[in-house]
């Protein structure tokens, strides 16, 4: 099985159009549908299922394709490896963020490694904390700065950057703020600002919930923390988050939650034991050299 045919592949799957796929590895559509179906004759497997309107995986192209991501990833850190004989002079470097990156001040640090690194690319994606654990594990990611749930995974080693715990924001005039705890009971009444499902605060207030035994309705679910904090500013609602993220608004006040704290953890986060990649290893060597569990 051929690196080509890998990349071809990927491409493939995650354009879902062979023409895009094909304008994105440099190749003829003709010449990378020939590659693909040799691919499949080798694996005596269909990968694709083709239509007049779109392209989509079969089984066996689902199985293949995070298997293909990694094999891709490791055929560059081997490349890169070797480069690394003679220093960093090339070489690039994928990293993976959840937003509310100047918490721990990331910009800075990619600063520092640019200047160090000139030549080294640095890629920056953003998703959610679920989708970049999982792009780590695929190899589509060197690193990523994120919150690791709290169910452990064997395949990946995480240095904690910061914590914070899980509190409730409000206006500085709402009666929340005379109380010197607030339990899930206490919300039930009021409209909630709330986060969709795969954000770490979403998981934060699902656990809080279910240690209350209480379901709270979200009015207002948002993507964003920037709105999310805007609103409770307006007085529209009060939001469960992280005391980090609120204590950057003068407006607002947070107040502490009833029984155990809840903790948002941002991590680093890698393929256990340490980035392959020698440009990546020498970021992670800068954003944990700072850290403190």
């Amino acid at each position: 099985m051929e690196l080509r045919a890998l990349e071809y592949f990927v491409a493939v799957a995650e354009e879902r159009h062979f023409t895009r796929a094909a304008a994105r590895v440099h190749v003829s559509q003709s010449g990378l549908s020939a590659t693909i179906r040799s691919l499949e004759s080798e694996l005596r497997e269909p990968l694709f299922q083709r239509t007049t309107r779109r392209v989509q995986l079969t089984s066996a192209g689902t199985a293949l394709l995070p298997e293909a991501r990694r094999a891709l990833s490791a055929a560059r850190a081997g490349v890169d490896a070797v480069r690394a004989v003679h220093g960093l002079q090339s070489g690039s470097v994928s990293l993976g963020v959840m937003q509310q990156m100047t918490l721990i001040d990331l910009p800075r640090t990619l600063g520092r490694y640019s200047r160090r690194y000139p030549d080294i690319e640095l890629h920056l994606r953003h998703a959610t904390a679920r989708d970049l654990r999982q792009l780590i594990l695929d190899g589509e990611l060197d690193i990523a700065i994120t919150w690791l749930s709290a169910e452990p995974d064997a395949r990946l080693t995480a240095v904690t950057l910061m914590r914070t715990p899980l509190v409730v924001a409000c206006r500085e005039d709402d009666p929340l703020t005379a109380r010197r705890t607030v339990g899930a009971s206490d919300l039930v009444a009021r409209r909630v600002v709330g986060f969709p499902e795969g954000w770490a605060m979403h998981s934060l207030t699902e656990l809080f919930l279910r240690r209350s035994g209480i379901a709270l309705t979200t009015h207002f679910e948002v993507n964003d923390t920037a709105t999310a904090l805007d609103l409770v500013e307006e007085g529209l609602g009060v939001a469960l988050i992280a005391e980090a993220l609120a204590a950057r608004r003068r407006a607002l006040r947070t107040v502490p939650l009833r029984g155990r704290a809840i903790d948002w953890v941002i991590c680093a986060v890698a393929v256990d034991p340490a980035p392959v990649n020698p440009a990546a290893r020498e970021l992670w060597r800068l954003l944990t050299r700072p850290a403190r569990p």
